[in-house]
């Protein structure tokens, strides 16, 4: 959910700054605090995710979302577009890994929950 948030903060933030030249140091002011949401809930899901299934598939897209959204907000703060596009790139890596660590948690639980009533 909080990558959804992200991509939705990423696409409307340039219409935003368009709109209201002062939001800018507002919202670039916002990154370092919403990367550290970002990277403390991944954290809190894919360390005990990993734990159970470990696919490195998972850990990759993860790590790749948090750099590319550090990359994005601490290397690019100037250049919108590319502050954007590797925000949008770094928010879909952390969406496909929530969805694949959600179904390999859920395939390893039932197959738990299986073998417990044999």
């Amino acid at each position: 959910m909080l990558s959804a948030v992200c991509a939705v903060h990423c696409v409307t933030t340039p219409l935003v700054m368009t709109l209201a030249p002062a939001a800018t140091s507002v919202f670039g002011g916002a990154h370092p605090v919403l990367l550290g949401l970002v990277v403390g809930v991944a954290l809190w899901a894919f360390i005990p995710g990993y734990r159970c299934h470990h696919s490195k598939r998972v850990a990759g897209l993860a790590v790749t979302g948090v750099l590319l959204l550090s990359v994005a907000a601490f290397a690019f703060e100037g250049n919108l577009a590319l502050e954007t596009a590797l925000s949008l790139m770094g928010a879909s890596a952390m969406m496909a890994a929530h969805w694949m660590n959600r179904k390999l948690l859920r395939e390893a639980h039932s197959h738990s929950h299986a073998s417990h009533a044999h």
